[in-house]
């Protein structure tokens, strides 16, 4: 069984953290290739908010990659077979003007061929391209993926994340904050 990485539906707007541009865009981090880094990338929250609040949660979004929390992140590590599919790229990040390490972006280098392409909605990206990138209304996944994963990105739409029965009951153990589940 494969399940979408969404937000919650209690992540608040006000915490969307803005990304500074570094050495990489956002299209290096859906190619499925490890990335080297002599810097951690860097976020920030420009809107004051309850900093106790908002490091209550594990994962975030921001206008650049989403990454998760130190909490999160060090569960994350002590999983070798994760490891294979995900690699975990430091990030420092800014609340109220404070400073804080141990977050880490999450570099999903697994593809996985789980989107039913009959049963799902799309409409082609270019109109003049029409087997080309799609942009996906409705997403129903296949019921035969049988590969043993933990987070991989969708071969057909590779914005889409996903984790598997395994990791998803791992967040539920460990009351990860601000996925869905």
């Amino acid at each position: 069984m494969v399940y979408e990485l969404k937000i919650s539906d209690n992540y608040s707007d006000s915490y969307w953290f803005e990304y500074e541009q570094s050495e990489f865009s956002n299209i290096d981090l859906i190619q499925g290739k490890k990335i080297r880094l002599d810097n951690p990338l860097n976020f920030e929250l420009k809107k004051k908010v309850s900093e106790k609040k908002l490091l209550s949660f594990d994962y975030f979004l921001s206008d650049g990659p989403d990454f998760i929390s130190p909490r999160l992140a060090t569960l994350l590590a002590d999983n070798k077979d994760f490891l294979k599919d995900v690699q975990l790229l430091d990030a420092n990040v800014v609340i109220n003007g404070k400073n804080y390490s141990g977050f880490k972006v999450l570099n999903i280098l697994r593809m996985l061929s789980c989107i039913d392409m009959d049963k799902s909605d799309s409409v082609p990206i270019l109109d003049h391209l029409p087997d080309g990138p799609k942009r996906f209304t409705q997403i129903v996944f296949r019921n035969d993926v049988i590969e043993d994963f933990y987070m991989a990105r969708c071969l057909e739409y590779k914005y889409c994340v996903v984790i598997s029965e395994k990791l998803r009951q791992l967040f539920i153990e460990n009351n990860v904050k601000g996925i869905e589940l």
